[in-house]
């Protein structure tokens, strides 16, 4: 039974702010459209939730547009911060880094500096009303310009003190190589931002071969390392952190089955890595669910795994040294 799992506190590193919304959230936002409240329920469920076997990734990003078209007010963002959040805390989150794109969420006349303050504003507001506590990383995106990208190390930079605490390289890994945004990168540890980076959810292990290079030490998922024992052991033994999504990964197929899913070999091999939801809504999960889809066709889960793989989390947490200490205190006392 794991039943326990819900109770324990646990934290999240890799949840995207736009795929984690949900539908109930998503009328509210809504409200003034009237193509969204021509869809019933059911239709609206459909557009924003991914079959259980997409038949690849770019089936499963079909979601997302029905949402960044709409997340672009100070309300929009305020009320999307709240939702997820609130999901957060109902399974015991004690820390949820949360990450956006400011530039898909941005207009004409909504900036992506206007995206970055009214996210950093609304975090402010809302910690107070939630146990979970945030922390914002701002996704730079393959396919931009690199003046674009730069231009969210620089707001990364100036929100750095108010919520912003990391930057992330997402987007279509197959067309768009880790190896180009060497930049980012650069720029942001010269400024002291911290970063982690999408690398091989699509099978390039090429592209993690890079992120090392670039001095990542956190990967978001990391699958196509099954492919490269040498490459594991070398993450081993540099203590990099991969950020396991396992419900989205055989939605999208990165693994095809449970049964390929690598976590075991990760784990034998000492490699350190923790579970998250990549997209609540869209992936239909939470991080007890990733926990319990573990159990179930993986390797069994105890209150002791559950706790040493959240510490193991916090180690990697984009925060002070004193938070860390804080929050594991939590997770010990339990």
């Amino acid at each position: 039974m794991t039943n326990f799992i819900k109770q324990l506190p646990k934290v999240e590193l890799h949840c995207h702010l736009d795929g984690s919304i949900r539908p109930s959230t998503l009328k509210k936002i809504y409200e003034n459209s009237s193509e969204l409240l021509m869809l019933s329920d059911e239709e609206l469920l459909k557009a924003v939730r991914a079959p259980e076997k997409c038949n690849n990734l770019t089936e499963y990003l079909s979601c997302f547009p029905l949402v960044t078209a709409v997340l672009n007010t100070p309300k929009s963002l305020k009320i999307a911060l709240m939702d997820v959040m609130e999901q957060a805390s109902q399974e015991n989150l004690i820390y949820q880094e949360i990450r956006f794109s400011p530039k898909h969420l941005s207009t004409s006349t909504f900036s992506m500096e206007d995206v970055v303050e009214s996210l950093v504003k609304a975090k402010k507001e809302l910690q107070p009303f939630y146990p979970v506590e945030v922390g914002l990383i701002a996704c730079c995106m393959r396919g931009q310009l690199d003046s674009v990208n730069l231009e969210i190390v620089r707001l990364a930079q100036k929100y750095q003190k108010y919520g912003i605490v990391g930057i992330d390289l997402a987007g279509n890994e197959l067309k768009y190589a880790t190896k180009d945004y060497k930049n980012i990168f650069l720029k942001a540890e010269s400024l002291g931002i911290p970063y982690t980076i999408h690398a091989g959810e699509t099978g390039s292990v090429e592209n993690i071969k890079d992120a090392i290079d670039f001095g990542a030490k956190r990967i978001g998922h990391g699958i196509a390392l099954s492919k490269d024992k040498v490459l594991l052991e070398k993450i081993a033994k540099q203590n990099i952190l991969l950020e396991m999504c396992p419900v989205c990964n055989i939605q999208t197929r990165a693994s095809y089955s449970w049964k390929d899913y690598p976590v075991s070999l990760f784990k034998e091999f000492g490699v350190n890595y923790c579970f998250n939801t990549d997209n609540r809504t869209v992936s239909n999960t939470t991080i007890t669910r990733e926990f319990e889809e573990i159990d179930i066709h993986k390797y069994p889960i105890t209150r002791e795994e559950v706790n040493a793989t959240t510490l193991q989390a916090i180690d990697y947490l984009f925060v002070s040294n004193m938070k860390k200490k804080d929050l594991k205190e939590r997770v010990k006392h339990v």
